[in-house]
């Protein structure tokens, strides 16, 4: 016999959303406690995990029930619980773990949450009033947390979903010379380096990040075409690449800020030289807003609007782009969509 819809059924996904934030605690949970990674070998009792894990097994098990509820465990006869395919991502040795980002997003973000009311009043960041510092300030500042954001930065599946599809998606090839940006541990210039043989690399970003990307670079067996320079892109960048790259940048700072960095660029690269910024584009109206695409740009966005505020980092428009680089001397060429919700806006000096 079927049950008639429940009178609440409606509602449901606003009420699921609503108690968002539950969900997010029982992810952090989990993730915190590398449940996942206990679970990797078979089911187990509640009271055996919580034996391993040094937990309440009472407490443990109404978790797990959470973790049923979302799709990352299934209830077992016996009161076992295993993992689902979706609950294998959480195992910190996951090829596409999202583990750092669980814990990334109850740590530090969570915090930038809960005081999102005044930004929107305000449109100041939620950073300053909740960590007493700017958001890259307040990571440099807590090693842990920068640890923290590096690791979920870095892990192997933001290359895979972000990183490889951007490789794929453009001919990086075609340049003899390419500097990176703000290029961090090197991970995007190490994957465009393995797969093109005829460009040489420079990874540009500050100081502290040196000793990461040389890691990166020699893992990678690059030490013969790629360099890690270090400075400050708001006052200088290596001069002579044929393209410059900027990804995932431009959506930390404000217009003024980001014209200044491009100008940079535009007097450092050769009239025949490309500009590359790899971004996500938040749609217009009538624009298509495809499914996880969409919801993972306007995060992203809400993400930057918490952490700098509404006159500092934002995901920008078709429109807003062409208008930034033409301020900085750039005509905007073309919008390659990849694979993943990022696009390569490729630019070049007017």
């Amino acid at each position: 016999m079927t049950r008639p819809d429940h009178p609440q059924q409606a509602i449901a996904p606003l009420l699921a959303a609503a108690f968002g934030a539950q969900s997010a605690q029982v992810l952090y949970v989990a993730a915190k406690l590398d449940l996942a990674d206990r679970l990797r070998d078979g089911p187990l009792g509640a009271a055996e995990l919580a034996r391993a894990l040094g937990a309440d097994a009472a407490a443990l098990e109404r978790l797990l029930r959470g973790l049923v509820n979302l799709g990352v465990c299934e209830e077992l006869d016996g009161a076992r619980f295993a993992l689902t395919p979706l609950g294998e991502h959480l195992r910190a040795d996951h090829p596409d773990s999202v583990q750092a980002r669980v814990i990334l997003n109850a740590e530090v973000h969570h915090a930038l949450w809960g005081d999102l009311l005044e930004t929107v009043r305000s449109g100041e960041a939620a950073s300053e009033r909740v960590f007493g510092a700017p958001f890259y300030e307040h990571l440099a500042q807590n090693p842990a947390a920068g640890a923290l954001f590096d690791r979920a930065m870095t892990a192997a599946g933001w290359a895979r979903h972000r990183i490889r599809p951007t490789v794929e998606a453009y001919d990086f090839g075609r340049f003899g010379s390419i500097v990176d940006v703000g290029g961090g541990n090197g991970t995007l210039m190490a994957e465009i380096l393995k797969a093109h043989a005829r460009p040489s690399g420079t990874v540009f970003d500050v100081p502290r990040l040196a000793e990461a990307a040389r890691r990166t670079i020699d893992a990678a067996s690059l030490g013969g075409r790629c360099r890690f320079v270090g400075g400050n892109a708001f006052e200088a960048v290596p001069t002579g690449g044929e393209a410059y790259l900027l990804s995932n940048f431009v959506n930390s700072w404000g217009d003024e800020d980001v014209a200044a960095v491009l100008r940079n660029c535009r007097k450092a690269m050769p009239a025949g030289g490309r500009l590359l910024l790899i971004d996500w584009v938040i749609p217009a109206a009538g624009e298509p807003r495809d499914g996880f695409r969409y919801w993972d740009t306007v995060t992203m966005d809400l993400i930057m609007l918490a952490a700098f505020g509404s006159r500092s980092g934002r995901i920008r428009t078709r429109a807003e782009f062409e208008a930034l680089l033409d301020a900085a001397g750039f005509a905007l060429k073309n919008v390659i969509p990849t694979r993943a919700s990022v696009s390569v806006l490729e630019a070049a000096p007017i």
